[in-house]
């Protein structure tokens, strides 16, 4: 499990992504805290609304 120091400095980014391309992705958000009061949340993103669901094997699943 990560703190939030950690997260902080080793965020969302794409496997290939360099250290020095770090900066880009260093805001991340704990799937903890989303889902603190269940395994769904619903997101609104321009004028649409998503489900991000934590499935029992703790995988994500985004529908929309």
């Amino acid at each position: 499990m990560y703190n939030s120091a950690e997260i902080q400095t080793t965020s969302i980014r794409p496997a290939a992504a360099q250290p020095s391309e770090l900066s880009a992705y260093t805001s991340a958000i704990d799937s903890n805290s989303l889902f603190n009061h269940g395994n769904v949340v619903y997101i609104q993103h321009h004028g649409e609304c998503y489900l991000l669901r934590r499935t029992r094997n703790n995988k994500l699943i985004l529908t929309k």
